[in-house]
C-alpha cells in the first residue's frame, strides 16, 4: 500500500488538491488561505508545495494530501487513497497483493537482484584490476567488499 501511496503522491500536487477546497494565495515559497476547519478572517492555513505538506495554525492540524482529504471529506485512509488515486489516474489493483501475483513478482525481483549481486561480487574478486581499484582508490577493505 505504501507503493500506491507514493505513486499517488508523486502524481498529484498538494496545491492542486487543496486548491479545490481552499482558495490559496502565494506567500513566498508557500501558499496561504483561510482554514477549512475553523471560522477565521485572517489566513492561517499554510501549504508547502516544496515539502508537499500543509498546516493549519488556527486548529493545529496538519499533514499531507491524504490527511487533508480524510479530514475535509470525513473519509478513512483507504477511502482517501482510492479517491486521490482516481484523481491521479492510478490503478490500485496494480499494487494489490490480493491475488498474490504482485508478491510473487517482488519475490522474483528480489531473487534476481540477489543473483546479480552475487555475480558481480564474485567477478570483482576474480578481476585483479577491478579489485585493485576498489581497494586502493576507493579504500575499501576485503571485509567490506565481501559484505556488500
Amino acid at each position: 500500500m505504501n507503493d500506491a501511496k507514493e505513486e499517488v503522491r508523486a502524481r498529484l500536487n498538494i496545491e492542486d488538491v487543496i486548491g479545490e477546497y481552499v482558495q490559496l494565495k502565494r506567500a513566498g515559497r508557500n501558499l496561504k488561505g483561510l482554514s477549512p476547519f475553523t471560522d477565521e478572517r485572517t489566513p492561517s492555513f499554510m501549504v508547502s508545495p516544496e515539502k508537499q505538506i500543509w498546516h493549519d495554525f488556527s486548529s493545529g492540524k496538519g499533514g499531507d494530501i491524504f490527511t487533508f482529504v480524510m479530514m475535509v471529506e470525513g473519509m478513512d485512509f483507504r477511502q482517501s487513497l482510492e479517491h486521490l488515486a482516481r484523481k491521479a489516474g492510478v490503478d490500485l489493483t496494480l499494487f494489490s497483493n490480493g491475488d498474490g501475483r504482485t508478491a510473487k513478482r517482488r519475490a522474483r525481483a528480489r531473487e534476481a537482484l540477489k543473483l546479480a549481486a552475487n555475480f558481480y561480487q564474485q567477478n570483482l574478486v576474480k578481476n585483479s584490476l577491478a579489485l585493485d581499484y576498489v581497494v586502493k582508490k576507493r579504500r575499501l577493505n576485503r571485509q567490506t567488499i565481501g559484505d556488500f
